[in-house]
């Protein structure tokens, strides 16, 4: 089955092939799901589902109950359907799965179809830049054909995920292989780089520095001069993500550039998101409902129409979606299985998986803070893989792949 999971994290950009089976949409990556979880149900002989019940399963009932109320209040049932189906379902069905066969050792094939991947989606959005197939400023969009930002959220934190391996392994003298994920986190990088995404190499940076915090924890925990380096490190990294994302309010859409642009485009439908939530702090505004919500709310607001409410697919905050997209239960399961995740992970503080899962899961935590990294096929099982292998983490192992 390890080799199976591993297949599904390979897979991941198979969402983009589309196809109809008696009338109901699906892709490639849904049917490989399909398949790998009906062979394992029908293989299994014993789950430890029921050992993990009182941590994960109640914030996942409540997950649950936020979907079926989002769906309801949705105007387009057949869109809040399709991402209850995209977005949770199949990803929790590769979640069971990893409770009841996998364990923690078995992570590094999950790491090894995330790496080739994003091997596959880095080196597409190479060669785009090399041939010149490039949006008007100079940016590539690769596999997925509509925005640049979709290259970094997939690849940034892979990235961090398959340099962190690399570091470990080279500490552990097994060269050969951290020389590969050093290539391959490189290449993403590349291709992260020419998505112009701001947001996509601080995340790299930022996911790579915490890891390198926490493989490094022993030495800053013992002297309180390296506690207050350290403590100034991150406020300087926080003033530097500030400097970058700023609004400018003085410069219009038209003549900003698109760096002062998109910042305000962002702040905006920030503001009007909490907009929104304080208009329905329950429910929010239904799956699949987001922009027609923020087109409705701002219907009236100067520069909106043409250059705001296009770009507002999403709120561009992760914590922000889920409360409007699955209800205020929905946010609040989120933030419940963050902490079980965070609270597995420094129990486990030792072990080498826990340290690289924490550093991909703050990467993309980090990245949700200006986007939202989880409401796209690819994005939410590659959430629930990365929870999935903490949660069977269950106690302190070194780096698989001896």
């Amino acid at each position: 089955m390890k080799y199976l999971i591993g297949l599904i994290a390979l897979a991941l950009p198979t969402y983009l092939i589309r196809f109809n089976i008696l009338g109901v949409p699906t892709t490639l990556l849904e049917i490989i799901i399909y398949l790998v979880f009906i062979y394992g149900i029908i293989n299994i002989a014993y789950c430890q589902w029921l050992e993990v019940r009182r941590r994960v399963w109640l914030p996942v009932a409540i997950l649950l109950l936020g979907l079926v109320l989002a769906t309801y209040i949705a105007p387009d049932k057949f869109e809040a359907i399709g991402q209850v189906k995209a977005f949770f379902i199949d990803p929790l069905m590769v979640f069971l799965l990893m409770i009841c066969y996998l364990h923690a050792k078995d992570f590094i094939w999950i790491l090894y179809g995330l790496a080739g991947s994003g091997l596959v989606v880095s080196i597409h959005a190479i060669f785009q830049k090399i041939l010149g197939h490039v949006t008007s400023d100079g940016r590539v969009i690769g596999v997925f054909g509509y925005s640049p930002n979709y290259v970094a959220l997939f690849l940034a934190p892979i990235a961090v995920m398959t340099l962190a391996y690399g570091i470990a392994m080279m500490v552990k003298k097994r060269s050969w292989l951290s020389y590969v994920m050093f290539l391959v986190s490189s290449i993403s990088l590349i291709a992260v780089y020419f998505s112009g995404s701001r947001a996509g190499l601080l995340v790299i940076a930022g996911g790579t520095a915490f890891y390198l915090i926490l493989f490094f924890w022993d030495f800053f925990k013992k002297e309180l001069w390296k506690k207050v380096v350290l403590a100034l490190l991150i406020v300087a990294a926080i003033g530097t993500s500030w400097f970058a994302f700023r609004p400018d309010f003085s410069v219009s859409a038209q003549n900003g550039g698109r760096i002062s642009s998109s910042n305000n485009i962002r702040w905006e439908i920030w503001k009007s998101s909490l907009e929104l939530i304080k208009a329905h702090p329950i429910l929010g505004v239904g799956l699949g409902n987001f922009q027609n919500s923020f087109g409705e709310l701002t219907k009236d607001r100067t520069n909106f129409l043409e250059f705001i409410t296009p770009e507002a697919f999403s709120p561009h905050n992760i914590f922000l979606a889920f409360w409007l997209s699955t209800t205020i239960f929905g946010f609040i399961a989120f933030i419940w299985l963050l902490m079980i995740f965070y609270l597995v992970g420094f129990s486990n503080l030792k072990s080498s998986v826990s340290q690289i899962l924490l550093a991909a899961m703050t990467a993309l935590l980090l990245q949700g803070l200006v986007d939202t990294p989880y409401f796209k096929n690819d994005l939410a099982v590659f959430f629930w893989l990365v929870f999935g292998v903490m949660i069977v983490l269950t106690k302190k192992e070194t780096l698989p792949g001896k």
